[in-house]
């Protein structure tokens, strides 16, 4: 392997890890990247990229440092997105060289944990050469609401006609539902109550939503929250509408509420599926583990576990404890909790 040189990622050198994705078929934009990697809320960074001695960028590889619950604790977590070898330096093992040097730095900084979401071609390297522990299926959720969509993507369903499989929810007139792009400082303590059976999570508060959705550059997030009459904070829903997978679908990115709510809380989901609806959405996609909170109330709106022949790429769920008192918790599928939230492409 040529000699290289690893650098943190920083100001100085994010022009050149840009580089290396761009001139290897992913192309990045600039105003992302700073907003993912150099303004996240924990100032800790791990982003390395390796560099020639023409300091052309060789590789990169990354995790972003998040505040996690796991257990009854709080402890620093993270999640590792996308890497990146230069065509011209794959095959000497960089990618597993920085991965190492990325953990070891994260774990002595008292990172207690990697997560992430490999896909089919650095799904062995994370779990044979890296130790990850894989918890697939990754949960999708489906909501379809457009025949045509599917009966293109599957040959037995060619003879569909075009036909609109859902229609708008009539909402409780006991809750008051605003579309506003904040987060109210209740969000915490609606947090706080969600998660009182989940044991692994990147904690969704105040500052790491305001962070993932009001402060992500070119995005359109929207975000409805709703109340009791009573003006009693309910809980939110995040959601949006992208042409994407061949077709304009629709997202559900966060679902939290107050459990204390769930039932007026489907109010919410009708809410965002009739939005869904009103911008000719083909289907709604959702992250839903089977035995969090808001699963039960997915299902009562129609979603359904989505088959892999209809996934529209290939992904895998793992993770890494680098603490081994934690390594039990934190390697058990039942304990997490995901979410569109966690997902550094949508």
């Amino acid at each position: 392997m040529d000699e290289l040189i690893y650098k943190n990622i920083s100001l100085e050198t994010l022009d050149e890890y840009k580089k290396c994705f761009d001139n290897n078929g992913s192309k990045k934009i600039r105003e992302v990247l700073k907003w993912q990697l150099l303004e996240n809320p924990i100032e800790k960074k791990f982003a390395y990229i390796a560099l020639n001695n023409q300091s052309k960028a060789a590789g990169t590889y990354a995790v972003l440092p998040s505040e996690f619950k796991i257990g009854e604790s709080t402890f620093l977590g993270s999640q590792a997105i996308d890497a990146m070898t230069d065509v011209n330096f794959r095959g000497q093992g960089l990618f597993i060289k920085l991965a190492k040097d990325v953990y070891e730095n994260a774990e002595k900084d008292g990172v207690k944990l990697v997560f992430g979401f490999p896909n089919g071609q650095s799904v062995h390297g994370h779990q044979n050469k890296l130790g990850w522990n894989l918890m697939d299926p990754l949960p999708f959720l489906l909501k379809p609401l457009n025949t045509q969509y599917f009966s293109k993507k599957i040959k037995m369903l060619s003879w569909l006609p075009n036909v609109r499989m859902a229609s708008k929810s009539r909402i409780n007139k006991d809750i008051k539902i605003s579309l506003k792009n904040e987060f109210p400082s209740e969000v915490n303590d609606i947090w706080e109550k969600f998660s009182r059976n989940i044991k692994v999570a990147v904690i969704r508060n105040k500052k790491y939503m305001e962070w993932r959705y009001l402060k992500k550059p070119l995005e359109d997030y929207q975000i409805a929250h709703a109340y009791t009459k009573e003006n009693e904070y309910i809980g939110y829903i995040i959601y949006c509408v992208k042409g994407k997978h061949g077709g304009k679908i629709a997202y559900i990115m966060e679902y939290i509420y107050n459990p204390k709510y769930s039932s007026l809380a489907k109010n919410l989901m009708k809410f965002a599926c009739n939005e869904a609806i009103e911008k000719n959405a083909d289907c709604i996609l959702a992250w839903g583990m089977e035995h969090s909170e808001n699963y039960i109330n997915y299902k009562s709106s129609g979603f359904y576990n989505l088959p892999e022949k209809l996934r529209p790429i290939e992904l895998h769920f793992g993770a890494k404890a680098f603490d081994k008192n934690l390594k039990d918790l934190i390697s058990n599928r039942e304990n997490w909790y995901l979410s569109y939230s966690d997902s550094d492409t949508v």
